[in-house]
């Protein structure tokens, strides 16, 4: 089967890029073509390369932090003619997406739709998270316009339809799977100490991270006051921020204000195998993220196995076995509660949950979400060919 993937994330690190990047592998390794689709800020006109059209756009204060240039489209849509995909699948609620309706509707190809962070494509994100009612209202109609020509759409939890209802838009969901890199995220005999120092991070404390984009739907206010509410200033516990964002310099501040600056540090975007590193050096990971949509990072520290502790009303947290692969919490004094248990394991207990938690996290490979997948796709063939047939 050949298959396109239009993502008008480009090489954002976010959930929807990392998807692409686990479902293109599990789908090649399956036997299965594939051609992304994607927006690239820094050309002028589209060109194909390794199995990826990348698309002219502008850079604008948007989830993705450009927007395709849909006039200047119509190479991509010949090399994609070209290529002859079997189901075209849109990852991203924007003007992206849009072109892969325009040509699933002008090949008549059957169309899935998989829906990441919807509510900051619905209300605006990071410094923009202020959208004036007319922003608002194309960027509803682009949502809408994409889930109504779709014959299959998946979504990460049950938040999602809520979201959708409140904007009067009823569409039978199916649950998205859930994903991770195995190959790069993998956990390390060693504890790479010599980050801390880079750092300035003291090797007594006992550390947790939280990674991922600094913004609003990530939690990050909400973990500094959970943290400042639960960890008092003598414990020898430290918590590491790494990623960047929009919000990065307020979220600092806002530790400051906290006095946390002894007890949190910021460490910026790190590379792949970095992060796996610092993983190393860690007790687990925690955010409290009460997002509807499904964060990376997170299943990310698993297979590496970090045990997780995240907010109870995550989308994330349907994954977690409380105890066994993670913790659960919902208020600041569950959280401490949890971090004073963690403190109690000795060497032996450590590396047994670090083991239970990246045994957890082998169903989440890129072949099996591809195998899902694959149902996915067959699915939406049968229901393109019944509106055929039906007209």
């Amino acid at each position: 089967m050949k298959i396109a993937l239009f993502s008008g994330a480009g090489s954002v690190p976010c959930a929807a890029s990392t998807y692409v990047s686990v479902l293109r592998s599990g789908l090649e390794k399956t036997g299965n073509e594939v051609m992304v689709v994607t927006a690239d800020p820094e050309i002028e006109e589209c060109f194909p390369q390794n199995g990826t059209i990348y698309c002219p756009a502008r850079p604008t204060p948007s989830l993705y932090g450009c927007s395709v240039r849909t006039s200047l489209l119509g190479p991509m849509e010949e090399d994609l003619a070209r290529f002859r995909p079997d189901v075209i699948h849109v990852v991203t609620l924007d003007e992206m997406g849009l072109a892969g309706v325009k040509f699933a509707q002008n090949y008549d190809r059957p169309l899935v739709t998989t829906i990441h962070n919807l509510h900051d494509a619905l209300e605006g994100y990071g410094l923009n998270k202020a959208y004036d009612s007319l922003a608002k209202m194309k960027v509803r109609s682009t949502v809408r316009k994409i889930l109504s020509e779709s014959d299959a759409i998946l979504a990460p939890s049950s938040k999602t339809a809520d979201e959708l209802k409140a904007i009067d838009i009823r569409c039978k969901l199916k649950r998205s799977p859930f994903c991770v890199d195995l190959d790069t995220f993998v956990p390390s005999d060693t504890a790479h100490t010599e980050l801390l120092d880079e750092w300035k991070i003291p090797k007594t404390t006992t550390n947790y991270i939280f990674a991922g984009r600094l913004l609003d739907d990530c939690g990050v206010a909400a973990l500094l006051e959970d943290w400042h509410a639960a960890v008092a200033p003598t414990d020898p516990l430290h918590l590491i921020i790494a990623g960047t964002g929009p919000d990065a310099a307020l979220y600092a501040e806002h530790a400051k204000t906290l006095q946390l600056s002894e007890q949190v540090t910021f460490v910026g975007q790190l590379s792949k195998q970095k992060l796996t590193d610092l993983y190393s050096c860690c007790r687990a990971f925690v955010s409290a993220s009460q997002s509807g949509a499904i964060k990376a990072a997170p299943l990310e520290a698993m297979a590496a196995g970090l045990p997780v502790l995240l907010h109870e009303d995550s989308a994330n947290a349907e994954l977690v076995r409380d105890g066994v692969n993670g913790f659960l919490f919902h208020d600041a004094q569950r959280l401490g509660e949890i971090l004073r248990q963690l403190e109690t394991l000795d060497q032996e207990g450590i590396h047994l949950l670090h083991t239970l938690v990246r045994k957890s996290a082998q169903n989440l490979s890129d072949v099996n979400l591809a195998e899902g997948m694959l149902d996915t796709y067959a699915v939406a063939a049968k229901r393109r060919k019944a509106h055929r047939s039906a007209q």
